[in-house]
């Protein structure tokens, strides 16, 4: 498995051909010393060419704007279910896990969002949550601050 491969573009067939899994940051578009040729559609070009492409989002907030990676990704040409395999199915299958969640089907583990729009949408929330098989209540501290200062007293 190759982590970062921010100029994998350039390699992208002979990724494929050894069947190597790339985790990439949808976000690292920077040139730097390490990777002059880094580019925003690293991962379509990689996907491209055969690459078992798996998104990732090393910024602080990390897991929490992963969707937004992806969203990224497919603004920059990844196939919008290359984008939701590319978090979902493809790591499930890089760390061998695949027979046991990655994908909603009959048997396997799974944790659900309903969303109210396209997941890889800003402006889309989540509409309910399931993890474990129960419901996650949408509430805690900063929507019990909301509902508090919601109508604040006339001054």
């Amino acid at each position: 498995m190759l982590l970062g491969a921010a100029e994998g573009w350039k390699v992208a067939s002979e990724i494929a051909a050894a069947g190597v899994p790339v985790v990439v940051n949808a976000f690292q578009n920077t040139p730097g010393f390490d990777n002059l040729g880094a580019r925003w559609d690293n991962p379509a070009l990689l996907a491209e060419a055969g690459v078992r492409v798996i998104l990732t989002e090393s910024e602080s907030g990390g897991p929490r704007n992963l969707r937004w990676a992806a969203g990224h990704a497919v603004r920059n040409g990844l196939p919008w279910a290359k984008a939701l395999e590319a978090v979902t199915l493809a790591p499930a299958r890089a760390f061998g896990a695949s027979g046991e969640a990655g994908a909603l089907a009959p048997g396997l583990l799974a944790d659900v969002v309903v969303w109210s729009g396209d997941p890889f949408e800003y402006s889309t929330r989540a509409e309910l949550v399931l993890i474990g098989g129960g419901e996650v209540p949408r509430t805690g501290r900063q929507v019990e601050l909301l509902e508090r200062y919601r109508k604040l007293p006339p001054r």
